[in-house]
């Protein structure tokens, strides 16, 4: 198929868009300065606001991955996700303790930042410059990398501050541990296989029949509980890897939660930054990030084609994850939203001036990207 050349504001969209709503957010804050105190002890409300967008956040980045093409690239995946999470966190780490010495605190911020959006990686699904393969790759990439992120999150904040129980309800509730991760993925493979019905067979185009409107229905509710257990419990992994299965029929219901999620997430950034923002931090931060996926990025897609390697290393972008832990971790560290909205800022801007800077354009070429989707492709 022909991959599309998509608006060429695309890019700069994911910048306007979420300044102008964090904007909104700001006045409110203004004329409503009782919002952002429930950031200040971490009120259980403010807790499962931020934990319920953080599941929503997930599930759905998740929900979207294409699971034919992500087999193909599994082992690159898995690298990106785990040594490439760690290694992103390490380099952004390592800039800020040579920039902040002393301030071991603003070490969670470099977890925090050491993902990709993939609501903001959406995007460039429609630029002609990449390939299938390498668009697969990076769906993938940004849809895992943020459950990662915020189990590092979690960890990392109980090794650095002093008050990391505060961190919801301690580290066994909130943070959660593999064991409970693991029992939340087996539960709903059980109710998958027992209301998806994977053994109706398929049709003769290869496709298994829709479901009744009564196992639908069912599948709605206990994913509506799975969110919920996931976000109460904080078990974000488990909830991942069960969106690559547990997936009802939804239509455009997952991206439309998403949408919302990420409007009211950066309307409570808006309302915090009322009490200041710290450029200096996030401009630094925000810069370390973008560098850091550079170094990851050219590691993680040797063997691609360079106009692939070259798209992949400048793919940096961040969104409703960072934003969602930056409010996570407001009660814990008062500097964490001032910080994480600049170096968030930066980084979306640091990736639409890199992405259209002409001499980019002329050393990617500018002939379309051709090729037959994997999926469809007749077995031979």
């Amino acid at each position: 198929m022909e991959i599309e050349r998509g608006p060429r504001w695309s890019a700069l969209r994911s910048v306007l868009v979420p300044v102008a709503i964090a904007g909104v957010g700001v006045l409110l804050g203004r004329l409503l300065p009782r919002l952002a105190e429930g950031a200040d002890d971490g009120g259980r409300l403010y807790g499962d606001v931020t934990g319920a967008l953080l599941a929503v956040g997930l599930y759905a980045s998740v929900y979207g991955i294409s699971r034919p093409h992500a087999r193909r690239d599994l082992a690159r995946i898995l690298v990106a996700i785990t040594f490439g999470v760690l290694v992103k966190a390490a380099l952004i780490a390592a800039v800020l303790a040579l920039v902040f010495r002393g301030r071991t605190e603003y070490l969670i911020l470099a977890a925090a930042m050491a993902q990709i959006d993939p609501l903001s990686v959406s995007a460039l699904m429609d630029r002609r410059d990449m390939s299938l393969r390498a668009k697969s790759l990076l769906a993938a990439w940004a849809s895992f990398d943020d459950p990662v992120t915020t189990v590092l999150v979690v960890y990392v904040s109980a090794l650095v501050l002093d008050d990391a129980s505060s961190f919801g309800a301690g580290a066994t509730a909130y943070g959660g541990t593999l064991l409970l991760n693991l029992a939340l993925l087996a539960v709903a493979a059980v109710v998958w296989a027992a209301l998806g019905r994977p053994w109706r067979g398929r049709d003769a185009a290869g496709q298994r029949p829709p479901v009744g409107r009564g196992l639908w229905a069912g599948q709605v509710v206990a994913l509506v509980v799975l969110l919920a257990v996931a976000s109460w419990q904080f078990l974000m992994l488990g909830l991942a890897v069960a969106a690559l299965f547990f997936r009802p029929a939804l239509g455009k219901v997952v991206d439309r939660a998403v949408q919302v999620a990420l409007t009211v997430a950066t309307l409570l950034l808006g309302v915090l930054l009322t009490r200041g923002v710290d450029v200096g931090a996030g401009l630094v931060l925000g810069a370390a990030t973008f560098a850091a996926q550079i170094v990851v990025g050219a590691v993680v897609s040797v063997g691609f084609p360079r106009r692939d390697r070259i798209a992949l290393c400048l793919s940096q972008q961040n969104g409703i994850t960072a934003i969602i832990l930056a409010l996570l971790l407001q009660p814990m560290l008062p500097r964490a939203v001032a910080i994480v909205a600049p170096a968030i800022l930066t980084v979306n801007v640091l990736h639409a001036v890199a992405n259209a800077v002409p001499a980019f354009g002329r050393r990617l070429g500018r002939a379309p990207v051709v090729e037959q989707d994997a999926a469809a492709a007749p077995e031979g």
